[in-house]
């Protein structure tokens, strides 16, 4: 069995100085977009599950594949193993979510396919990821709390984006580390886009860790020309436009800045999956 799971942007985010079972409380509007890994689900007969990455990527800790297999496990009896080889498309440590889409379109798939009890997104957001809940629910919407609090958002279509991820990575924790320590929490900038607010409070702790990413924001917006924003904790970087245009324009970026440029748009759903 294969399913994709997508990545998501950002379009606005607000961190909280508000800390619940050392989490942030945060305030965001998410969408699914048109850019995909893709995961192989083989049942076994074995002890342990069999996880693997291509191309491999570096685990300081449990996947969060892992962890959600787990967390499925915790509540249900169910001992079926699996080998899963995760196909990644969505660059690591970029602010679009792959690691937590993986885990919540594998516990949606999983809870659909075995008739599983799914966690609470309490436990989910806290044990896995404040972003999982989000893709386990799959459709754009506002999410609060912790990450918890999924509501689903009707926005206009189409929505195209193109988004373009250096090559210089950010750790989640570590831009939170360096937030916690300024004194300003309001977002540095709010743009109007479709009578959505586009804005992120992150933005100066990602610069401070990586200056570059004002350069890279400041190249894209001068060869684009339009104003371009983050995505969650960074480092991918994003516009709005129309598709054609976008798809044209892109062709005149320095590609040797980026790990991926794409355009790329609003889905219906974050996961897809292909018939048994």
């Amino acid at each position: 069995m294969k399913i994709y799971s997508s990545a998501k942007i950002n379009l606005n985010l607000t961190i909280n100085k508000e800390i619940i079972n050392d989490l942030h409380t945060l305030t965001t509007l998410m969408m699914p977009i048109s850019l995909f890994d893709e995961i192989e689900i083989h049942e076994i007969e074995s002890d342990n599950d069999i996880i693997e990455f291509d191309p491999q990527i570096n685990i300081k800790e449990e996947s969060t594949i892992h962890k959600a297999l787990n967390s499925l496990r915790s509540i249900n009896q169910f001992e079926q193993r699996f080998k899963i080889r995760v196909n990644k498309n969505i660059p690591v440590e970029a602010g679009l979510g792959g690691g937590s889409s993986n885990a919540g379109s594998l516990i949606k798939y999983l809870s659909t396919k075995y008739n599983l009890i799914s966690p609470e997104p309490s436990i989910i957001a806290n044990n896995i990821g404040s972003d999982v809940p989000f893709f386990i629910d799959g459709q754009t919407a506002q999410v609060s709390g912790v990450g918890e609090l999924v509501t689903s958002v009707q926005i206009a279509d189409p929505i195209c984006l193109l988004i373009a991820t250096p090559h210089e990575t950010l750790s989640t924790a570590k831009v939170f580390e360096v937030f916690d320590n300024q004194s300003e929490y309001e977002a540095t900038e709010t743009k109007i886009y479709n009578e959505i607010q586009i804005s992120n409070n992150l933005w100066n702790s990602a610069i401070t860790i990586e200056p570059i990413l004002s350069q890279h924001k400041e190249y894209l917006e001068a060869i684009i020309g339009e104003e371009f924003f983050m995505s969650g904790s960074g480092t991918t970087l994003f516009c709005f436009g129309d598709e054609d245009e976008l798809n044209h324009k892109k062709e005149k970026i320095d590609t040797s800045r980026f790990r991926l440029i794409c355009v790329t748009k609003k889905i219906d759903c974050s996961l897809l999956q292909e018939a048994d």
